[in-house]
């Protein structure tokens, strides 16, 4: 009989290819603003700035559902309040895109969450991996909105 940390590797192995697979969408956003095209009236910079929030409300997502599953976890409320929290800054810095402070306030929530998980994650062995590249793909992420800020507010 398989262990349940060999059960969870095709699942782990999916759950890689689609973290790294959606880092593309950041890159099309960054090709697009630095070649000046767009999709109809949506161009990089918005490509990018509303892929980003929708992530972010992703992974805000993850945190409440953690909370719900989690009745008894001394961090359960702080994790509600900061998914909430999150998730409607990460909505402004939507709202405030073309703005100097949009697309860093975006990049900031991000940070944020990669301490915060850091912080937070369990020290379960079968969950190293998954750790491992959500910490790696938000490495990618935080690098690929340094580089739309720069692309942006620099004539980009």
């Amino acid at each position: 009989m398989p262990s349940s940390q060999e059960s969870t590797v095709p699942s782990l192995q999916l759950f890689n290819y689609l973290a790294y697979f959606g880092v593309l969408p950041f890159v099309l956003g960054l090709w697009m603003q630095w070649v000046g095209g767009a999709f109809g009236y949506v161009d990089g910079r918005f490509l990018f700035a509303a892929y980003s929030c929708a992530i972010l409300s992703f992974l805000c997502g993850i945190w409440w559902g953690g909370a719900l599953n989690a009745a008894h976890h001394p961090a359960r409320n702080r994790l509600m309040y900061l998914s909430n929290g999150l998730c409607l800054l990460g909505w402004v810095g939507l709202l405030l895109y073309r703005t100097p402070i949009g697309l860093p306030l975006l990049l900031l929530c991000y940070v944020f969450v990669e301490r915060a998980e850091a912080y937070l994650k369990p020290n379960r062995r079968e969950l190293k991996s998954y750790f491992r590249t959500r910490t790696r793909v938000t490495y990618l992420v935080v690098a690929c909105h340094i580089l739309m800020v720069l692309l942006s507010f620099s004539g980009g």
